[in-house]
């Protein structure tokens, strides 16, 4: 029930998302899905509570390196480490990372890198159709929330600036 947009640029990398967040038939809109932390930028849809122990377990834990490999075993330990504090263990979540100047598309166990654009979430078609006409994430995530009754607004966008 959201959307996270991703693109990848020669020189930055733009994450945005929307900013519902249900909580049965209620309805809030913050920032809980999309948050930087420990040289990290990270996108979440699914369930809010798997987003907010990932965004508690980033604070102190990093993937070694920039690599599909890398992201996986962080994801791992996760995992593990989320099964510690409510006995379920697992990813059920899609992320969009951001790590190492590249981004990656992460779907349960699978690790994508993103080279060019990507979205997760309800809105993810209208997204995805929206960069590959050449729009930038802003837009992406402004096209999902006027036709996805899933999507709120307002955007959340951040740019992370790619080092060469």
């Amino acid at each position: 029930m959201s959307v996270v947009a991703c693109k990848v640029y020669k020189d930055k990398i733009e994450i945005a998302s929307d900013s519902i967040t249900i909580y049965g038939s209620t309805q809030s809109k913050d920032s809980a899905k999309l948050f930087q932390c420990n040289d990290m930028t990270i996108g979440g849809v699914g369930l809010a509570e798997e987003t907010a122990l990932l965004r508690l377990f980033s604070a102190t834990t990093k993937p070694l390196s920039a690599t599909e490999n890398s992201i996986l075993e962080f994801l791992a330990a996760f995992s593990t480490w989320k099964k510690s504090r409510v006995e379920k263990s697992g990813i059920e979540n899609f992320y969009i990372l951001i790590f190492g100047n590249k981004a990656y598309e992460v779907y349960g166990w699978h690790v994508k890198e993103i080279d060019t654009y990507g979205a997760i979430g309800a809105g993810m078609n209208y997204a995805l159709s929206t960069l590959y006409l050449g729009h930038d994430v802003e837009k992406a995530v402004d096209v999902a929330t006027e036709l996805s009754i899933y999507c709120e607004k307002p955007i959340i966008k951040y740019v992370v600036e790619r080092s060469n």
